[in-house]
């Protein structure tokens, strides 16, 4: 069975939710409320009598693989909430950089990583995405991976050309429909969290536009700007500077919440009145199945305390990225929604890497 054949199947038995992405079906509740901690979490495993008598963990350095390369929003942001983990736990939390194949790489690396707390992994809402996207996918991330907390969402930020001489969603909305196919929308390239955003605001929206794909985010800021494309979904934090500066105008965030980082711009459910439209970016952090549960428990503890740093959530928030942490049970509630909401979407659309 294709991904996108199983991924019907899905919806079919629990429901279609994609309209309404925060749903989660009833199975799933119970399947990650079980992951919470109420009851044996999601690939935990029992204590061997060895572990049982070896030191508090951690007793040495943590290594956390985050799967996009050095220098990125991905990886500055999961450096600062991890090093603050880290000093939550008394243990060094050593970044692996494992970039490749939109994350892929280092997610097909991470099943063969020892279940002991010490290879964790910054996990992207690709890792549900992925397997329905490519052919190169070799982990099952429900199977595979058992979630810790929700560790920040990036939102992005829909903007337009200037010179597009709309000031508003309602405006932008007017020109489109009334010009069916003619204005392009840019992408970071197929299948990329942007794209897909532009193509659920297409058909949330009711509007036809080109879609342009680009590779990277740079080069369709560049065409943005010059006016090849007339829109595109970036994010926040690469938005900011242009807004500020005249060179693109925003309309909306595509978060249910205002941004501290552009205050001013409504979000798309206030602008368009369509509820519960949200498209992020987000990273979780994750362990390798069958990790000891008090393992776990020491890694979800640390993490509810660095989701009380006001500090840090102000350092990210102007940033443009929200610090979130969460119990398990939101992981797989957010897997499962993005699965159900993107991966439509890709099947519908045939899109493809």
């Amino acid at each position: 069975m294709t991904p996108c054949a199983r991924l019907k199947t899905s919806i079919d038995i629990q429901g279609d939710k994609t309209m309404h992405p925060h749903a989660i079906s009833r199975r799933a509740w119970i399947r990650a409320a079980a992951a919470s901690g109420v009851a044996a979490p999601l690939g935990s495993g029992l204590l061997s009598s060895a572990w049982a008598q070896a030191a508090p963990y951690p007793a040495r350095p943590v290594k956390a693989v985050v799967p996009y390369p050095a220098g990125g929003m991905s990886d500055v942001s999961s450096r600062a909430v991890l090093d603050r983990l880290s000093r939550e736990l008394g243990q060094p939390i050593v970044i692996e950089n494992k970039g490749g194949a939109a994350s892929t790489l280092a997610s097909n690396w991470f099943v063969s990583q020892p279940a002991d707390g010490y290879t964790l992994y910054a996990a992207p809402v690709s890792v549900v995405i992925n397997p329905i996207l490519q052919k190169s996918v070799a982990y099952d991330a429900r199977r595979d991976f058992v979630p810790i907390s929700m560790m920040i969402n990036s939102p992005f930020v829909l903007q337009v050309n200037p010179q597009l001489n709309v000031r508003n969603m309602r405006e932008l909305l007017a020109l489109l429909r009334a010009n069916p196919g003619k204005f392009a929308i840019g992408t970071s390239g197929p299948g990329s969290i942007n794209h897909l955003a532009a193509e659920y605001f297409m058909r949330a929206m009711n509007v036809q536009m080109q879609v342009a794909h680009y590779r990277g985010g740079a080069p369709a800021a560049q065409d943005l700007m010059g006016g090849v494309i007339q829109a595109m979904f970036s994010a926040a934090n690469e938005a900011a500077p242009l807004i500020r500066a005249g060179r693109t105008r925003g309309i909306a965030v595509t978060t249910r919440q205002r941004l501290d980082i552009l205050p001013d711009l409504p979000t798309v459910e206030e602008a368009a009145g369509v509820p519960d439209f949200e498209a992020v970016f987000w990273l979780a952090l994750m362990a390798p199945a069958k990790t000891p549960e008090d393992v776990l428990s020491r890694l979800r503890k640390g993490m509810q305390v660095v989701g009380q740093d006001k500090e840090l959530q102000e350092h990210l928030a102007r940033q443009g990225v929200q610090l979130k942490t969460s119990t398990p049970a939101d992981v797989l509630a957010a897997m499962n929604r993005d699965e159900a909401l993107w991966g439509r979407i890709i099947c519908e659309q045939g899109i493809k890497e």
